[in-house]
């Protein structure tokens, strides 16, 4: 929900990846692991970067879903 009032985008659930903790925290816990970061074309590469917009948007999106956890 989150997402998609910020972004406005429609989200999908994917298990793909593998680079990520949260793979081995969620057992561990018995916890759900959602992980979400920008979109980036040159993620891993030499020239990786991310715009400041998208930065922007993040802080947003993590705190719509801290309000929306909380209420």
């Amino acid at each position: 929900d989150a997402i998609k009032a910020i972004k406005g985008i429609d989200t999908e659930l994917s298990t793909s990846g593998g680079t990520s903790d949260g793979r081995f925290i969620a057992p561990m816990l018995d916890a759900q692991v959602v992980e979400l970061g920008p979109l980036n074309a040159t993620i891993h590469q030499v020239d990786e970067c991310v715009s400041v917009q998208d930065l922007d948007d993040l802080t947003d999106i993590y705190y719509q879903i801290l309000k929306n956890l909380l209420a």
